[in-house]
């Protein structure tokens, strides 16, 4: 398989994982969305969704003072929930969760609560603050909360409106759950004719009506009132995923080619996202800890013949062809010896990086300079010792 093959296949995995969230509630088609990939970069993928928000969502929405969101907000937006989520788990307490490298002993719950004056001066002599959980305290609830009502739009779940028409102006509708399930319905038998009555509806989903009036002679204009309602709850469904997803990949372009798939990892298991991804992301082979990280992505039920890119995270330009693996060439699946050899190998690391941070960069660099003096004056005397024989 040459690489453009091998390039279209991971495109072709990457949208899969993108159609397999878009529509968890399981109604209705995803190819009027699929988004048009032409390369493997994330920030691709991003800049695909504000289009499409722009495109779908803004451009012709207008409110008493004009469009109202701006594509810009829902950037910023993504790029906001990506910051919190690394002030979260910050980049040692990542490295302490799954083991990677930069092992600096550091734990935030101790940094924010044990060693913060302000908590110790605030709460009494007595009071244990090893109980209390950064993570636990800066949950995703608590972020929330905390935005303003224009962005917790993005993350407010979906639903329908309670009273929805069949056209503008006329009166057969519906009433409806905020989940789009029918609880009553006024004048459709009518409408229809009497072929089915009202209470017949009910318990059926809005998304099931345009082909139930279709079977009964009555056909929907695309303008219809009924239509427009079952569209935006489905860009709103695919907003706040999409959304979800471009975050994700946000946290592994920023954290680069060891920080940033892990913490992309813990964000998938708990938003519900692909674990995939992080890891078709996350190949770096100077990692010690990779086949920890492949470990900890089984083990939650990610797949062995999973195809990955190599080195994305190291790669000096946008689209720089790229070779892809499957897990199972270079997974070493866990067993005493090799669990010792990883423990070695964090621990070599770890020691590596403790003395790398106890060196004087000014002194190692006029270290360097007189090991090149050495060099170029012993080159300089083994000519000299040829020229004379």
């Amino acid at each position: 398989m040459n690489l453009k093959n091998k390039l279209l296949h991971l495109k072709d995995t990457i949208i899969l994982k993108a159609k397999e969230k878009a529509y968890a509630s399981g109604f209705g088609s995803t190819e009027d969305y699929e988004p048009k990939f032409n390369s493997y970069e994330l920030s691709d993928f991003v800049d695909n969704l504000i289009n499409w928000y722009s495109e779908t969502m803004i451009k012709g929405h207008f409110t008493e003072i004009g469009e109202f969101h701006f594509p810009e907000d829902l950037r910023n937006f993504i790029e906001k929930m990506a910051v919190w989520y690394e002030l979260r788990y910050p980049d040692y307490e990542i490295n302490r969760l799954m083991p990677g490298s930069n092992q600096e002993g550091l734990y935030v719950s101790d940094i924010m609560f044990k060693n913060n004056k302000y908590i110790n001066d605030l709460l009494e002599e007595e009071a244990d603050t090893k109980y209390l959980d950064w993570d636990e305290f800066y949950n995703a609830r608590s972020f929330i909360r905390a935005l303003p009502h224009t962005e917790r739009y993005f993350l407010a779940k979906p639903k329908f409106p309670n009273l929805v028409y069949i056209k503008t102006g006329s009166y057969p509708h519906f009433h409806l759950h905020p989940n789009g399930t029918i609880y009553e319905a006024e004048g459709i038998e009518t409408l229809l004719g009497y072929q089915i009555y009202d209470k017949e509806l009910v318990g059926k989903h809005i998304t099931e009506l345009p082909n139930l009036l279709e079977e009964f002679g009555y056909n929907l204009s695309s303008n219809s009132e009924l239509f427009k309602v079952i569209k935006n709850y489905k860009n709103r469904v695919y907003l706040k995923e999409e959304l979800l997803n471009c975050v994700m990949y946000r946290l592994i372009d920023r954290g680069g080619n060891r920080i940033g798939p892990r913490r992309a990892f813990l964000f998938a298991k708990e938003f519900n996202r692909s674990i995939d991804i992080p890891l078709i992301y996350g190949i770096d082979y100077s990692d010690p800890g990779l086949n920890s990280f492949i470990t900890t992505y089984l083990e939650a039920g990610g797949k062995e013949d999973l195809v990955c890119l190599v080195g994305y995270g190291s790669r000096s330009r946008k689209n720089e062809p790229l070779s892809i693996i499957k897990l199972k060439e270079i997974y070493k699946p866990v067993t005493k010896e090799t669990e010792k050899d990883s423990k070695l190998t964090e621990l070599h690391q770890r020691l590596v990086n403790v003395l790398a941070n106890s060196i004087d960069p000014e002194e190692l660099r006029q270290e360097t300079v007189k090991q090149l003096r050495i060099e170029r004056k012993l080159q300089k005397n083994n000519l000299n010792k040829k020229a004379s024989e």
